[in-house]
């Protein structure tokens, strides 16, 4: 039995060597630099799969053969221990004992166990967040990988499958539905613009049989999302969960490129001309010929036009805006190209937007009148150098009283009232003072009825009249 152990450790010790070797290997070829986790003893480890530690806890099923973690620490402290589900302790010491086989060096703990106990785990120590569980069983998880050039607003597809075995896991094996969550990490280096984004979740698969996945509850993802951040360096996560399992996969960096489309704007300088908006392609790694746009333009008023430019022989794409009204103008465009790889590309481009002002026409001068083009300037330029002067308020003209219309008023309102009052008093009328004076005329005209010829004698005759009227009076009895 000891025999048998001591052959075991061999081996374990040779296969060590041979990875040391390995990496030996590896590191002379890149620049010597010390690192203080240990990660250049170790920088291809064969397993991908790995489970989640959090907070020094990990979870292991029921499923998993074999497990191998490297807990990396803080150099010169101890050696970590781990608890078990069932509380038993596991160390560097007593790991022959339990048949763990454990290599502890100044800066991490190396740690293989055969059939672990399912259930939840515990590591005592000063850990890392650089320390990994990487499984060795029949279920796991594989990702396609990304492609090589990355474009910040491109549109990614992305198969995973989750097998056991080599074969897909199927539904019935599953209390739930299967979801795969999509991380990028920042690598937090200083020469990218992404230097201390943290982590973004970009999406969340499911095993439901919606949108670009197959066939609901297979084990198999199916899904797109976007490269919605800053150019940079990211690395891939991708994570998948249900109530039995957790698997991690962690693929190498990557570099999300810029946008490889740049605008340029054209505004018109008139009410009837067209704004241009121009595309240029940026990037060498796209095909400029197999270029097509679209999207939509939104006016200052809020009106939304589509458009689309196909692919042409020209390397600039244009697009002609309406002078529409003034105010801001807003471009969304996708743009469907091919790499010069041959590789099918969908990018969301950034927002395009620009500031522009309606200038109205200058009036027309009638025909006949003779201004010439320096006189009009000269005019215009001496308006303008006029300085404001602030205006008095016009007061208006003050008007005189009219005092004689209304001293006349009263004379007449006097007058009449005066007369009134007379006529009162005397108890006469109108018809009275008109019937008095027809009557008078009308006596003269009886008394003389001859006036006319009675003028042309003599005054005697008048005389002799006058007397002829005082004999009509009665005589006396």
């Amino acid at each position: 039995m000891l025999v048998a152990k001591l052959i075991s450790l061999l081996l374990f010790c040779f296969s060590l060597q041979l990875l040391a070797q390995d990496a030996a290997k590896t590191v002379a070829e890149q620049p010597a630099v010390e690192d203080p986790t240990g990660l250049s003893l170790l920088p291809d480890l064969p397993a991908k799969n790995q489970i989640p530690l959090f907070d020094n806890r990990f979870r292991i099923d029921y499923e998993v053969e074999e497990i191998t973690m490297v807990f990396f620490r803080k150099r010169g402290s101890p050696s970590i221990i781990l608890v078990k589900p069932d509380g038993s302790k596991i160390n560097v010491v007593n790991a022959e004992d339990q048949d763990v086989q454990w290599y502890d060096d100044r800066t991490y703990d190396l740690i293989k166990i055969k059939q672990p106990t399912p259930g939840p785990w515990q590591a005592i120590g000063q850990i890392l967040p650089e320390s990994k569980i990487m499984v060795l069983t029949d279920i796991e998880l594989k990702v396609d990988p990304l492609p090589d050039h990355l474009m910040a607003g491109e549109i990614i597809k992305v198969t995973a499958t989750l097998t056991n075995g080599g074969k897909p896991i199927v539904a019935k094996d599953f209390r739930d539905l299967l979801r795969l969550d999509v991380l990028f990490i920042s690598s937090n280096n200083a020469e990218y613009e992404n230097f201390g984004a943290g982590v973004i979740e970009l999406t969340t698969f499911a095993d439901d049989g919606r949108n670009f996945d197959e066939k609901p509850r297979d084990g198999i993802f199916t899904g797109e999302f976007k490269l919605d951040m800053k150019p940079g360096q990211w690395q891939p996560k991708f994570i998948v969960k249900t109530p039995l399992y957790t698997r991690e996969v962690v693929q190498e960096p990557v570099i999300v490129h810029k946008s490889p489309i740049s605008f340029e704007v054209a505004q018109a300088t008139k009410a009837e001309d067209l704004h241009w908006l121009t595309f240029k392609v940026t990037d060498p790694v796209i095909n400029p010929k197999s270029v097509a746009l679209q999207g939509k333009v939104r006016f200052p008023n809020n009106e939304v036009q589509s458009f689309t430019l196909g692919e042409s022989a020209e390397v600039d794409k244009k697009l002609k805006i309406v002078n529409y009204a003034s105010g801001t103008y807003k471009v969304e465009s996708t743009l469907f190209a091919q790499t010069v790889a041959g590789r099918n590309v969908v990018i969301t481009l950034p927002l395009a937007s620009f500031v522009a002002e309606v200038i109205e026409p200058e009036p027309v001068a009638p025909a006949g009148t003779e201004t010439s083009t320096e006189s009009a300037a000269a005019i215009e330029l001496a308006k303008a150098s006029l300085t404001p002067v602030a205006s008095e308020p016009v007061k208006e003209e003050e008007t005189s009283f009219p005092w004689v219309l209304v001293i006349l008023s009263n004379i007449v309102i006097l007058g009449g009232g005066g007369f009134a009052i007379w006529m009162v008093v005397t108890e006469r009328s109108f018809k009275t003072l008109f019937a008095k004076k027809n009557n008078s005329m009308d006596l003269d005209s009886i008394a003389m009825p001859g006036a006319g010829e009675a003028k042309m004698t003599n005054p005697a005759q008048k005389n002799g009249k006058k007397n002829d009227i005082l004999e009509l009076s009665l005589p006396d009895d």
